[in-house]
């Protein structure tokens, strides 16, 4: 569950590198870019969800408080450790190798830029 509320996150974060790399051709860049373009929003959102969730924590019953703490912990760890730390760094490493698309997928593939120039 965690997973699939998570992956707006990676939506954010990935189309603006994605539109960074486009615009600048350098992954470095393109990471640094899209984590100051778009962190915010992504931390923002997640603390919007770990406050939905930490509300639960004041209801009634003992299994909404259970799953409303577990689910804001597990939403606030994976948007600060996975979404902001590891993606990065993962996309950093790979360098150029993230955003290589095999020629044959290329030709398949319909032509779609994230960049607005």
């Amino acid at each position: 569950m965690i997973f699939a509320i998570a992956m707006d996150y990676t939506v954010f974060l990935l189309a603006s590198a994605k539109e960074q790399y486009e615009r600048t051709g350098d992954p470095r860049r393109a990471m640094v870019g899209a984590l100051a373009h778009s962190g915010r929003v992504v931390f923002a959102a997640a603390g919007v969800m770990v406050a939905v969730f930490f509300t639960f924590a004041i209801s009634g019953p003992l299994p909404p408080k259970e799953m409303g703490i577990v689910l804001g912990v597990a939403v606030l760890l994976d948007a600060a450790l996975v979404r902001l730390v590891l993606l990065p760094v993962m996309l950093r490493l790979t360098g150029r190798a993230a955003w290589h698309t095999p020629r044959w997928l290329d030709r398949v593939l319909p032509k779609v830029t994230f960049s607005h120039g």
